[in-house]
């Protein structure tokens, strides 16, 4: 594993860095609770201009052509900004169709995202597929040119802002494996029959939605890979995912923001950070966050070497959500019973309202699949322990 970046490489960090500085709206800055569509779009926007919003693509499909490194620098340093590196088109559906779309797929859907111009969203998880996924029901029956779609997707993250959704379909329920008979499609959301509810949540967002499908009509051509076969993209994608959600430089902005506070408020008439505990602790998150970053070089190193994502991705994920929780688990403590302010009057610069994100953790510990789903993908396959 090589943990040095080349002269040319230390280079484009600084041009990243300086050019992010200059252009990222302020709202990502200061992290004040959930970004919006228009935020997003400002922010897209300016990347699409600059050639780097799809950061991670090929320049025959509209992206930058980067090296490996120069996307992890890229990433990198769009974290410690606090922006987001992309919505679901630019790092999931993108990169699949780009290796499984048609051309005609690839023609319509790829420009769109390159420009910023469309946002997508997941419907994977079901009342009763969630960390289960391969139970999913949504049924898909076809009909002449077109599917017929009808069933329930929840926990659909930005349903009610994007435009477009990848899906999960039962196309065949009679095979013995129930990943079997499982078909990737994408569909327009405002496809007739298609719905979508609003889920207010524990922190007083309505960031997920339950998304419905009544009798919606979804051309033939918009399947993605083979039919019945749709559960290996799944999987794919899955892996890419928990990656994006363990990865180190996501959770570095909100640690330093923790330390920052420690030398802020004080406790007992003395800063934070020269109280013991809180010391110890914050040193601790600073470790396990390094550790964090070394997995991801060596996965790094590992896909410079040609190797795709493994299942050494539930180990970024579980590791990144608990770090995560246990970074605004602190930041609540340093504060004290002003962490349990909400709203715009509890936050400064380096303030959040910590219980409030606090709260918000919690699901990185439950979506694309539980920490319990990550141990046991953990100690089977990369272990390779014996089933308990």
């Amino acid at each position: 594993m090589d943990l040095n970046f080349t002269v040319e490489e230390e280079e484009f960090r600084e041009e990243v860095r300086e050019w992010i500085g200059e252009n990222v709206p302020k709202v990502f800055k200061l992290g004040r609770g959930r970004n919006t569509r228009a935020d997003r779009d400002l922010w897209y926007g300016r990347l699409a201009e600059k050639g780097w919003l799809c950061h991670s693509w090929p320049e025959d499909a509209g992206g930058p052509g980067w090296s490996l490194a120069k996307q992890f620098i890229f990433k990198d340093e769009a974290s410690k900004s606090g922006a987001p590196h992309g919505d679901m088109g630019v790092t999931m559906i993108g990169p699949l169709l780009i290796q499984y779309g048609t051309p005609e797929q690839k023609e319509r859907y790829l420009p769109k995202i390159t420009a910023a111009e469309e946002m997508w969203c997941q419907g994977y998880s079901e009342p009763n597929a969630g960390s289960d996924l391969a139970n999913l029901a949504l049924r898909a029956v076809r009909d002449g040119d077109h599917y017929v779609l009808d069933g329930q997707k929840t926990w659909t993250s930005s349903a009610s802002e994007s435009d477009m959704i990848f899906i999960l379909t039962r196309t065949d329920s009679t095979l013995d494996k129930k990943q079997n008979g499982i078909t990737f499609m994408v569909a327009s959301m405002d496809t007739p029959g298609i719905e979508t509810r609003p889920i207010r949540q524990l922190t007083d967002e309505e960031h997920f939605c339950e998304t419905f499908f009544t009798e919606a009509r979804v051309p033939v051509e918009n399947v993605i890979g083979k039919v019945d076969q749709g559960w290996t993209l799944a999987k794919q994608l899955l892996m890419h995912e928990r990656v994006s959600i363990g990865s180190a430089d996501g959770y570095r902005d909100t640690l330093d923001k923790v330390a920052t506070l420690a030398r802020t408020v004080e406790l007992n008439g003395k800063p934070a950070i020269e109280n013991d505990h809180i010391r110890q602790r914050l040193a601790k998150l600073y470790i396990d966050l390094d550790a964090l970053r070394a997995i991801g070089l060596r996965g790094l190193t590992q896909a410079l070497r040609g190797s795709p994502p493994g299942t050494e991705s539930s180990i970024n994920k579980l590791y990144g959500s608990e770090i995560l929780q246990a970074t605004t688990d602190l930041a609540q403590e340093i504060q004290g019973p002003v962490a349990k302010l909400w709203g715009e009057d509890a936050m400064g610069d380096t303030e959040n309202p910590w219980s409030k994100s606090a709260a918000g953790s919690r699901a990185f510990t439950i979506f694309s699949g539980t920490s319990e789903i990550q141990r046991n993908i953990i100690s089977e396959r990369v272990l390779g322990m014996p089933r308990g």
